[in-house]
């Protein structure tokens, strides 16, 4: 799933992405807050998820998700502004929903639970990697993990990676490397083969 944040205020941008790193830890998101980049990246990007900023400088959030819905029509747009008089303007591009400044993480939850063109969050790449060494090791993590009674969040911290690092880690989506396995053993008080080796 290929989502862009679009806001001329980086704190936006920044907290809407941080909300869909919990929320979406398996999604790849992209943000912007320069409307020559958002221009750009929505000429030359397919993404399945748009939360576009309506009222950016020099561009027309509405105006930009109809050329993004002509190119790539089953992009679900979620508009995002403090002005709720766009409300009615908005759902003239079918947009999925309206969400009005400030966004909360529920918000957030709530529109991606009613997209119009619902996104599925499984990929190809991810079935294989369930049946993989990579599924098997990050089963193996979040057992050892939640046996410890340690967060995703405090292992993060522990390894200085991000959150979503973890998350990635855990659904077999992406696999650590052998330096930092040795490291989760040792966090963990395993041993390296009860980590990787065979499932007994």
């Amino acid at each position: 799933m290929k989502i862009l944040v679009a806001d001329d205020h980086k704190t936006i941008v920044d907290g809407i992405i941080l909300d869909l790193e919990e929320l979406l830890p398996n999604a790849d998101i992209i943000g912007a807050s320069k409307t020559s980049e958002i221009v750009g990246l929505c000429n030359d990007t397919k993404f399945d998820i748009i939360f576009m900023d309506i009222d950016l400088p020099s561009a027309n959030g509405i105006q930009l998700a109809k050329e993004v819905l002509e190119k790539y029509p089953r992009t679900n747009i979620i508009y995002i502004t403090g002005y709720e008089k766009y409300a009615m303007e908005s759902y003239e591009t079918n947009a999925s929903t309206f969400l009005s400044k400030p966004i909360t993480k529920k918000a957030i939850q709530k529109a991606l639970d009613h997209l119009r063109f619902p996104v599925s969050d499984i990929t190809d790449e991810m079935i294989k990697a369930e049946y993989s060494g990579e599924g098997y090791i990050g089963r193996r993590i979040q057992k050892y993990r939640e046996e410890r009674g340690l967060t995703r969040n405090e292992v993060a911290e522990l390894l200085n990676v991000t959150l979503p690092t973890v998350h990635r880690w855990e659904s077999g989506v992406r696999m650590p490397d052998l330096a930092t396995i040795l490291k989760l053993a040792s966090i963990f008080g395993v041993k390296l083969d009860e980590l990787i080796g065979d499932e007994t």
